[in-house]
């Protein structure tokens, strides 16, 4: 069964081949192929490779650039949330009052962002 040629030409155009190529679709210059050699290394930029060539979809990427887009609200989010928990059970506990619902939520909210700190 041979693929259609109109669906294999829209496959091939999403394709970029090799770092250069994914750096100026991302970046506007091929010269900065090494930023997406570090990004491979220490993001998880989706990327696959073809043997040894590196190879992105134009699609992918734009789907993990929105997903990034939205990531450091939501941590700073929650950042501030822990910092605003901790000072009222700080209160609470001066005045005497039980503080485990507060501390749980706090480790609720720090397991969250080290899981969104993690991707």
């Amino acid at each position: 069964m041979e693929p259609n040629a109109a669906s294999s030409g829209q496959f091939a155009d999403d394709i970029l081949e090799g770092a250069a190529a994914i750096a100026e679709y991302l970046f506007g210059s091929r010269d900065l192929r090494c930023k997406v050699y570090h990004l491979v290394k220490n993001s998880r930029l989706p990327v696959f490779r073809f043997g040894s060539m590196l190879c992105a979809r134009k699609s992918v990427l734009v789907g993990y650039i929105k997903g990034q887009e939205k990531q450091p609200v939501r941590l700073l989010q929650l950042q501030a949330q822990i910092a605003a928990l901790s000072g009222t059970i700080h209160q609470l506990e001066q005045a005497g009052f039980d503080t485990t619902k507060p501390q749980l939520l706090i480790a609720k909210r720090q397991a969250e962002l080290k899981d969104l700190s993690g991707r």
